[in-house]
């Protein structure tokens, strides 16, 4: 189980709704877009219930492991639920947070490249 910090609320759920619902944050901010799911889990009471989020590129939300003991979750609609949301909302096949991708996105400053040297500006006003 982990816990899920969100606002100024807390709830457990399963690993893997966890891992999605952190992969698709980091997929609503890197599109700029919000979206409302639901979830299922466990209330600080202990009761069981559907957890009603919104989270895009302001939300701060965590994650972290938990010792409380794992609590009966039909967690399959859910998982299934955001994972189509994530691969819907993506810009293209390549995945985000380790699904599927061989290492961290170029920014724009490191996909530019000026080999040519062309306008340039060396200090010597077209002196070369």
């Amino acid at each position: 189980m982990q816990r899920i910090l969100y606002a100024s609320g807390e709830f457990f759920t399963e690993d893997s709704i966890a891992r999605a619902l952190m992969d698709y944050a980091n997929v609503l901010a890197v599109v700029n877009s919000a979206d409302v799911i639901t979830v299922p889990g466990v209330d600080e009471s202990g009761t069981v219930r559907e957890i009603t989020l919104i989270i895009g590129p302001a939300s701060q939300i965590m994650a972290m492991g938990s010792d409380e003991p794992s609590v009966e979750l039909d967690t399959g609609p859910a998982l299934a639920d955001i994972l189509a949301r994530s691969q819907a909302r993506l810009p293209s096949s390549r995945g985000v947070a380790g699904a599927g991708t061989s290492g961290p996105a170029e920014s724009d400053a490191e996909s530019t490249t000026h080999e040519s040297g062309e306008g340039v500006d060396d200090g010597q006003h077209g002196a070369r």
